[in-house]
């Protein structure tokens, strides 16, 4: 079994210091033993390993991501309703209400990052949002909207003494 990390494009490797490289030739990438100790290695540094997924060189048995859309849970329709309705209704994400029919559900962890696919794992998210959030976890889905809103609203309001009150107080707060 040789399992590497891929996101499709390329491969993680570890150079002599134990620094996280990526490389493009599939035979520099570091080696894992199994599923578990590749998972372990993008939980170790999420920020360098997101959209990282363990592949088996060998015997496909190790879930890529390809095979996690695949092999994912189909809710039930009582399910979904359940979970629209612990959500009332409004995307977790962003706050807006979305009709039934039109809402997602998202994986608060996402199976790429180690997560489960259960009902204990699910929330109720606009399509637009899940697509933003794809396998980012929570904390990082946060701190790159907080990125994009910030530098967006300097380049808006940079020079304005309100804008500068304003991310002041929100700079303490964070």
């Amino acid at each position: 079994m040789a399992i590497v990390l891929t996101n499709g494009q390329f491969y993680i490797k570890t150079s002599n210091t134990g620094r996280i490289q990526k490389t493009t030739n599939i035979e520099d990438a570091q080696i894992f033993y199994s599923c578990n100790v590749a998972m372990k290695k993008i939980r170790k540094a999420p920020s360098k390993c997101q959209g990282y997924y363990p592949f088996d060189t060998e015997d496909i048995t190790c879930v890529t991501g390809a095979q996690k859309r695949q092999n994912r849970k189909k809710f039930s329709q009582e399910q979904r309703k359940m979970i629209y309705e612990k959500a009332d209704g409004r995307c977790q994400l962003c706050g807006r209400k979305i009709e039934f029919e039109y809402a997602t559900l998202d994986h608060v962890i996402p199976l790429s990052q180690g997560g489960i696919d259960s009902l204990d794992n699910i929330q109720l998210a606009c399509e637009s949002c899940n697509r933003q959030k794809a396998s980012y976890l929570p904390d990082q889905f946060i701190d790159r909207i907080t990125e994009i809103f910030m530098y967006q609203m300097e380049k808006k309001c940079g020079k304005s003494l309100r804008w500068k009150i304003c991310h002041k107080l929100m700079m303490e707060i964070m």
